[in-house]
């Protein structure tokens, strides 16, 4: 809280102190699960990054830092689903004191049935053969359904890596098909299967119109411009565009 007290010097003017009070870190005792018939709590604890029994980050014991929280319980249901579990939820999570200096966190999951691949086809491809995309994919009919690995291996969502020339994604990016967009279809097939409809939109081949600067005040654009992979005329390839960037930051000229 704030004191406020009359300046003796300037007219009008008011001296604020703030005394400020810094409660004891908050500790967390324990970390609890209810309804996983399938991993234990100790592998499922090991899926946070930031909530862990050892962790000091808490300041009150009734608040966690609700974002890294939220993200904590979004990585236990990628775990799932990692696994198979394609319906797996947090039906309640909750946090309770333990004492002045601990806190309980309590996470009721339905994990649901496994699921597994019953059948792949690729729709709207002209550019690439089916066969040649699906074995670039690596799921094939009978594999446990695994959304992440199949996310990152065609390079969408949140698992889209500009970095990770391995991708279905990036096999089109890096040829120009700058407006390519790649959509993975899912039908629930009888109780535990899925059938995957992997839609393509390739669009155009673009190129490299022109390249152009800003910002820069102390190194000229032709100095920059040495360092670029990518020239007009060229393709759109992004592998090469990410590449340049490197190159720009690995000469400690700018901002990263």
């Amino acid at each position: 809280h704030g004191i406020g007290e009359p300046d003796t010097v300037i007219k009008q003017g008011v001296n604020v102190t703030f005394n400020v009070v810094k409660n004891p870190r908050v500790r967390i005792g324990e970390i609890t699960f209810e309804g996983n018939n399938n991993f234990e709590a100790k592998r499922l604890e090991r899926t946070f990054k930031k909530t862990h029994k050892v962790s000091f980050k808490f300041w009150q014991a009734t608040k966690l830092l609700e974002k890294e929280y939220a993200e904590d319980k979004e990585l236990l249901i990628d775990f799932y689903n990692s696994q198979g579990y394609r319906n797996a939820t947090i039906n309640d999570a909750k946090v309770y004191d333990i004492s002045d200096n601990r806190i309980g966190v309590h996470l009721d999951v339905d994990e649901g049935k496994k699921f597994y691949i019953r059948d792949v086809k690729w729709v709207g491809n002209s550019v690439y053969e089916t066969e040649f995309l699906q074995k670039l994919f690596g799921v094939k009919k009978g594999d446990a359904y695994d959304r992440k690995s199949m996310h990152k291996r065609l390079g969408v969502g949140k698992e889209d890596d500009a970095s990770d020339n391995s991708s279905v994604k990036s096999l089109y990016q890096n040829n120009g098909y700058l407006a390519s967009q790649i959509d993975p279809s899912e039908v629930v097939i009888g109780e535990d299967s899925i059938d995957l409809e992997v839609r393509i939109f390739e669009g155009k081949q673009y190129k490299i119109n022109e390249i152009g600067f800003s910002g820069n005040t102390r190194v000229n654009d032709e100095a920059i411009r040495r360092e670029l992979a990518v020239y007009p005329g060229q393709l759109y390839n992004r592998a090469l565009l990410m590449y340049s960037l490197r190159q720009l930051m690995s000469m400690q000229h700018f901002d990263p």
